[in-house]
């Protein structure tokens, strides 16, 4: 019996000790992992917007919440909107780049949940994500639930645009 407790006490002590040390690890990376999606989330707007990569800063600026959506800048005679949506693998969030009349000019997937396969849709380049353009959109065989959510965020935002006065002087 005591063999088997100093194996039980043991395995207790190592995976006490793994699991301060990923909590610390996790602690330690959490400020690089938040840059890091920034990065990748301002180099995807940056590309809805035609900045060049490496080009200076653009002037717009983030302003804030807008009921199911973040408008996130005024530039260039575009609007770029977040807006999230929930997928057959989950929630999901997208940037909407839209003229101020509300013509969609581009789309891109921020985040999402979907079973890698099934979600290949959704990353650029992506020839449905780029049919958003053309306003010649139709649901995907065998990712229907989750093409459809997509159709029905973006029709938000455009909805959004052509409601609201989005870019103030």
């Amino acid at each position: 019996m005591r063999p088997l407790l100093r194996n039980v006490a043991a395995l207790a002590v190592l995976t006490l000790v793994a699991g301060v040390g990923l909590a610390w690890f996790a602690q330690v990376t959490e400020d690089q992992v938040a840059r890091n999606r920034l990065e990748a989330e301002t180099r995807i707007l940056r590309e809805l917007i035609g900045v060049e990569p490496g080009a200076g800063d653009h002037k717009g600026r983030p302003y804030g919440a807008l009921g199911n959506a973040d408008l996130v800048l005024c530039e260039r005679d575009l609007v770029v909107l977040r807006a999230d949506g929930s997928g057959y693998g989950g929630a999901f969030r997208l940037a909407v780049a839209l003229d101020l009349d509300g013509s969609i000019q581009g789309v891109r997937v921020l985040k999402h949940a979907e079973t890698p396969g099934f979600g290949d849709i959704l990353k650029a380049p992506s020839s449905w994500l780029d049919s958003f353009t053309t306003d010649d959109v139709h649901a995907v065989t065998g990712a229907t639930i989750t093409s459809e959510a997509v159709m029905a965020a973006v029709k938000r935002a455009v909805q959004m645009v052509r409601l609201e006065d989005m870019c103030p002087p």
